[in-house]
């Protein structure tokens, strides 16, 4: 009989485990969703030139840390950087995403990325490679915004 019990209770366990490992991996994989839906939406707005829109991607205290340039803090500083040159440019953006992790109401994107800028006025091509870090966080609404975005040059990401 005691044998039983504990058959029963260690199938008990078995079972809610299971069900619980599969409900996070199926958060965690709706989640990962968002983000890379977060990730192309971020392109999609930079490409177009909407910067109104773009800012809404943020955290009123995001941080953009460009390499070879100061760290931007706030959506105001971060706006400010993007205004001059938005919309004057036919731009490609596209990612390579490495990694998506999940660490509850924060997650992380790495990915390689490649910048092709051409001035609609003319003059020279602008292209930059290099690799991001992107940290996110969920607001209270259950989006993810974008908290931190580090890019930096890097040899392995390159036209």
């Amino acid at each position: 009989m005691r044998f039983q019990r504990a058959f029963a209770r260690a199938s008990w366990f078995a079972l809610l485990n299971l069900f619980l490992f599969n409900n996070v991996a199926a958060n965690d994989a709706a989640d990962i969703a968002a983000i890379e839906q977060a990730a192309n939406k971020w392109i999609e707005l930079y490409t177009a030139g909407d910067l109104d829109q773009l800012m809404t991607l943020y955290t009123p205290d995001a941080i953009v840390a460009l390499h070879g340039k100061p760290a931007l803090r706030g959506v105001e500083q971060i706006r400010n950087f993007f205004a001059p040159g938005m919309g004057k440019s036919r731009v490609t953006f596209e990612i390579d995403i490495e990694e998506i992790q999940i660490h509850g109401n924060v997650a992380h994107l790495l990915s390689r990325y490649y910048l092709t800028a051409e001035p609609k006025a003319g003059g020279d091509t602008w292209r930059d490679a290099g690799r991001s870090l992107l940290i996110y966080k969920r607001n209270t609404n259950n989006e993810w915004k974008l908290y931190l975005d580090i890019d930096q040059a890097t040899p392995d990401a390159t036209f």
